[in-house]
């Protein structure tokens, strides 16, 4: 008769990593490693060349190990993204009891755009779930916090969070985005400003697109410091106008 196979023990999931078996690996452990230490490592090389360079491989060499070593307190890749994704996001600020619910969202969305800013390829990550993380829970809750009490019934706080939430991030990859331009092709900002706006005088008539060539005419398009690459103030106005809407929205119902 052949020996049974000794049976492979389930690989913790996503969750399992995030929420508990941090520091229980799958096998025996290694002196001087853990699951914290290779997402710390996997976010310092994140930082430097993006998610394109992370691999396992390359976690491994820096701290010096193996990549099997790592194996025994992450399943692979995708996994590894999953923790050091909610890692990275960091706990947000406590919500101050003196300021009010738009100054509150307001500070939550510059939060979220710093963290953004600090670690760019979190936005190269497809969110293709509902927040699961701990840190992502933790933000999820604080922009609930600011709009909940506010005279919203729970669907719409939630339908308001989950736009809020969309909208900063897909706003933050847009600006991302437009930042590389300049950095791929070694044409200053200002440059690809005018040839932007250069093209956009010969491009745009009046017969096809009518709105559009008012704001041309009008120098809406017109180099300067900002427009070309920062979709900032934007999301400023965006925000403002929405939190405005929000506000007549309450009024109203009040009324």
């Amino acid at each position: 008769m052949t020996p049974e196979r000794k049976a492979r023990a389930p690989q913790p999931t996503s969750v399992e990593l995030l929420w508990g078996a941090k520091n229980k690996p799958t096998r025996g452990p290694r002196p001087g490693l853990s699951l914290e230490i290779i997402a710390a490592t996997a976010i310092e090389i994140a930082d430097e060349v993006g998610l394109e360079g992370l691999s396992m491989q390359a976690v491994a060499s820096r701290l010096d190990y193996t990549a099997m070593s790592l194996y025994r307190y992450v399943p692979g890749k995708e996994q590894l993204v999953d923790v050091i994704y909610d890692t990275a996001l960091g706990v947000p600020r406590p919500a101050t009891g003196s300021e009010d619910w738009r100054a509150g969202v307001h500070g939550w969305v510059w939060a979220m755009l710093g963290v953004y800013k600090e670690h760019p390829w979190l936005l190269r990550i497809t969110t293709n779930s509902p927040p699961l993380g701990p840190n992502q829970l933790a933000w999820f809750e604080a922009l609930l916090h600011h709009v909940s009490g506010i005279g919203l019934d729970e669907e719409e706080v939630v339908h308001l969070v989950i736009f809020v939430t969309c909208a900063v991030r897909d706003l933050a990859r847009t600006s991302s985005d437009l930042a590389q331009g300049p950095q791929q092709s070694g044409v200053p900002v200002e440059e690809m400003a005018q040839e932007y706006a250069l093209a956009m005088k010969h491009l745009v008539g009046e017969d096809h697109f009518p709105a559009l060539s008012k704001m041309v005419a009008a120098g809406t398009f017109e180099p300067d410091e900002t427009q070309y690459n920062d979709i900032m103030p934007s999301l400023e106005f965006g925000l403002q106008r929405l939190l405005d809407g929000v506000d007549g929205y309450i009024s109203a119902r009040g009324r």
